[in-house]
């Protein structure tokens, strides 16, 4: 598989978990990361994710492109989304392969997901679980949609295809001309909507968004959605972040600990 994921620079901590826990139940090839820096020493315990998990890491500055993406005047920039939401519609000038599975830095991976990666994509644009959050208020009539609609925060892009049809200059006119409610996610279902494919909501669980699982047993990311402060303390599932948070440092920030040489004085 290959994987993309983005964040601020105050995320590198969640960022760097969530990595640990894909790892831990996936084999994956190569990560994409798109974030406010372009060295790896700056995300701490990458180098014992990238070492201890044989993945390749490629980094990508995202605010070097932002300019050329998002125009003076733009009514979706600098909202409470922050920029950086803006970065998956990116991926095709970023991702070399043909083909991406995004993750959100909020969404915890806790079982193996590739079944996803396997799906025949040729007819698709997108990937994704339905939004049924963003369904049930009635918002896509503002929209003028009638078909399917997503969620962005586990989407698999076939961005072979989205080169081929001009996608991501299309998401961006509709960014940069019209104010949105969920910018980066209703910019990729209107242009998407008729090409993309369902699949369950355990691939992308959020409670009251995504409601379509009969048993908790078979969720495999869980989507940790709402406000993050505090971070997970309020929320369904978040026993699995702390249980995961707890293994990663017992595993990677404690051995990094144990493996520093001491120095001795002559």
């Amino acid at each position: 598989m290959v994987i993309a994921l983005s964040c601020t620079e105050n995320w590198y901590y969640y960022l760097v978990v969530n990595l640990y826990s894909l790892l831990k139940h996936n084999k994956v090839k190569k990560i994409y990361l798109l974030l406010e820096t372009d060295k790896a020493k700056d995300v701490k315990y990458l180098k014992q994710l990238s070492k201890k998990y044989k993945v390749e890491f490629v980094i990508i500055n995202i605010n070097a492109y932002q300019n050329n993406y998002i125009k003076p005047g733009c009514p979706n920039a600098n909202t409470i989304y922050s920029n950086m939401c803006f970065s998956r519609l990116m991926l095709a000038d970023f991702v070399k392969e043909d083909k991406v599975l995004y993750i959100d830095t909020d969404a915890l991976v806790i079982k193996d997901i590739s079944h996803v990666w396997e799906i025949d994509n040729t007819d698709y644009y997108l990937i994704g679980v339905k939004d049924y959050g963003v369904i049930n208020i009635n918002y896509l009539e503002t929209l003028h949609l009638s078909g399917r609609y997503i969620n962005s925060g586990f989407v698999v892009f076939n961005l072979k295809k989205i080169r081929e049809d001009g996608i991501v200059e299309k998401w961006f006119e509709i960014v940069n001309d019209r104010e949105l409610k969920f910018p980066d996610q209703d910019a990729m279902n209107i242009v998407c909507t008729d090409h993309e494919l369902y699949i369950p909501s355990m691939y992308n669980y959020g409670y009251g968004c995504m409601i379509d699982v009969m048993d908790n047993n078979l969720i495999k990311v869980i989507h940790y959605l709402g406000p993050k402060d505090p971070w997970v303390a309020d929320k369904v599932f978040a026993e699995f972040w702390y249980d995961t948070e707890e293994k990663f440092i017992e595993e990677i920030v404690k051995n990094k600990k144990k493996g520093r040489k001491v120095r001795k004085d002559k």
